[in-house]
């Protein structure tokens, strides 16, 4: 065999063991004619040979490796097998090179890292416990799969595409991988039939629909991994791309409709982070950021009883505008649950309708109550006053929430007292009235336990003795 056939047999198999060993070989022999028209010693020879051989080993095995996503980028992979060198022609300039533009291009570009399996390689991706284990290897976050076959279809030739799709998150609850897969086989371009005499036009919107459905699932992987920002910065850029679209196309239909809830999505899992954030510290430099995510969540969410209970705390703590917070308790009132009671009692109670204020807390005093919401209501009552002080009556609202809900008596006895002490004498007559016999009943029902305490010791002693 000549040493230009052995390069040209090389070069073919090359991605192969017989590749490496064709051109071992052949450096080999190079290698053997050259040295026998120098008079080299033998051991000269063999050092040569050797670092001949390693060089070409460690040569082949860089230019076979699969390469990682680098740090910091979200890997995008594509391994499509296609039956011919044509076909592969044919995919990799019209679909594959197109995509890769697409995914690199816009507002989240820079952040992917494109990568297109060899041939070879992609030959042997034929199912998803494959395609995982491509995935892991290439530490890619997105990895597209399946293979091309030139067919016909009612009489006419096609080029027909196989297409699979797996994601990369952290682990997650069931409910959110179960939606990425719904969403994944529902959206992805699984099955898709190209007929030659059309195939630039129908490659193209095949590329775009690809794109525009890896982009969203990847947003929503993104989300359930806790990476909030980069989830909206892709769903936003789908949002600008998909304004020109063909609005009849169902997909596209359905990602402009689902894109609204997932950033609705965002803006409240970030709120509620501010919100325990903020319960945590009260940085009053927190509210903008709470005001201005909840305020993104659009009105025709609020069946979400979450997005409810966040738009009555923020416009007070933003604004206290007491009128919008009451808007969103009203729809509320369907929800059986204690914390809407809590927030109408306390926006009651700030209008200085103590009245019903009381006869929400009564109410509350009904439902069984999480230590941590008890410690939660009581902070946020005491936060109040320290913020208005002449917000007294506040000190009302602790002394029967404490008496009645908590069941801290000598608190209770303490809070109402303070209310009592305030000085301005034109206000909460029948409050101030209602608390000064509430202490007495208090004051009594401690002086009977306290007998009764007394008794029982007594009686334990007696039977000891």
């Amino acid at each position: 065999m000549d040493p230009k056939t052995l390069f040209e047999h090389a070069q073919k198999h090359w991605h192969k063991p017989i590749g490496l060993f064709v051109a071992v070989v052949g450096l080999l022999l190079f290698e053997v004619v050259i040295s026998s028209n120098l008079s080299l010693s033998w051991l000269i020879n063999l050092v040569v040979y050797v670092i001949s051989i390693f060089a070409v080993i460690g040569v082949w095995y860089w230019s076979n490796r699969l390469p990682k996503t680098p740090d910091g980028k979200v890997g995008f992979t594509v391994s499509i097998a296609c039956s011919n060198e044509q076909e592969k022609r044919k995919i990799r300039e019209d679909f594959i090179i197109t995509l890769q533009s697409l995914i690199k291009n816009g507002t989240s570009g820079n952040s992917f890292h494109f990568y297109e399996v060899p041939q070879h390689i992609a030959e042997t991706i034929n199912d998803k416990d494959q395609a995982l284990v491509l995935k892991q290897k290439t530490r890619s976050h997105f990895v597209i799969y399946g293979r091309v076959r030139f067919r016909k279809i009612n009489g006419v030739d096609c080029y027909h595409l196989d297409l699979e799709g797996a994601v990369a998150h952290k682990p997650i609850d069931k409910k959110f991988s179960d939606q990425i897969s719904k969403e994944f086989t529902e959206l992805f371009p699984r099955k898709v039939s190209i007929p030659t005499d059309n195939d630039l036009l129908s490659f193209t919107f095949t590329t775009e629909w690809t794109e525009f459905v890896a982009k969203y699932i990847i947003g929503i992987a993104a989300f359930c991994s806790g990476d909030l920002n980069y989830a909206e910065r892709l769903y936003q850029e789908l949002q600008a791309k998909l304004i020109s679209t063909d609005g009849s196309f169902p997909v596209f239909v359905k990602l402009k409709e689902r894109l609204p809830a997932r950033l609705s999505e965002i803006y409240l899992t970030r709120a509620l982070s501010i919100l325990d954030a903020w319960t945590q510290s009260n940085d009053k430099h927190l509210i903008p950021l709470l005001s201005e995510n909840t305020d993104k969540i659009e009105d025709k969410f609020d069946n979400d009883y979450r997005i409810l209970l966040l738009k009555q705390i923020t416009p007070f703590l933003s604004r206290r505008d007491v009128s919008k917070a009451k808007s969103y308790v009203k729809k509320c009132k369907k929800y059986n649950d204690v914390i809407w009671h809590f927030n109408l009692a306390f926006l009651d109670a700030y209008e200085e309708d103590l009245r019903n204020a009381v006869r929400q807390y009564r109410v509350c005093s009904s439902f069984p109550v999480q230590a941590n919401t008890l410690s939660q209501i009581e902070d946020f009552l005491c936060w109040i006053l320290s913020e208005e002080p002449d917000k007294y009556q506040f000190h009302y609202c602790l002394g029967f929430f404490n008496w009645k809900i908590k069941g801290d008596l000598k608190q209770a006895i303490t809070d109402f007292k303070l209310f009592l002490d305030y000085p301005e004498e034109s206000k909460f007559h029948k409050e101030k009235e209602l608390a000064g016999k509430w202490i007495e009943e208090i004051e009594t029902s401690l002086q009977k336990n306290k007998q009764k305490q007394l008794n029982m010791s007594n009686q334990a002693f007696e039977l000891t003795g």
